[in-house]
């Protein structure tokens, strides 16, 4: 009996803190880009670009996912989120990062360099999808 007051104490705790806002959501999309990045997992980091996705310089998807295995193979990145700003419209949000990357060598300074994006997003089935990325 106590076991299973413990087991739907918790539940509904967990439920009482999980965010279905959409702007919770972009944000744990974005976390789990960033962990992917500094864990040295390009397929991941790339997973949650859409399709048409579109980056600095004509980008796409393949293209990004290949700049990030040949840099995450040459080096370890780091990454400080400064700021982190989500305004959701519908299906689509765009997101402002300002970011601290450091890296190891080669295409990233050894020390930290300050970086400022901006994200668009589509809400697609259930999942948000970076469409666009631009380097402020």
């Amino acid at each position: 009996m106590r076991k299973s007051i413990v087991s739907v104490s918790m539940l509904a705790v967990l439920l009482a803190c999980r965010s279905d806002k959409p702007e919770d959501q972009v944000r744990k999309a974005f976390k789990g880009c960033v962990a992917a990045v500094e864990a040295g997992d390009a397929a991941a980091a790339a997973g949650p670009l859409d399709a048409a996705f579109r980056g600095p310089e004509g980008l796409d998807k393949p293209g990004a996912r290949l700049f990030l295995a040949g840099l995450l193979r040459r080096e370890k990145v780091g990454i400080t989120v400064l700021r982190n700003e989500v305004t959701v419209q519908g299906a689509e949000a765009f997101q402002e990062v300002d970011l601290l990357l450091t890296g190891g060598g080669g295409l990233l300074p050894r020390d930290a360099s300050r970086r400022a994006f901006g994200l668009r997003w589509r809400k697609t089935g259930g999942d948000w999808r970076i469409t666009e990325i631009q380097e402020r």
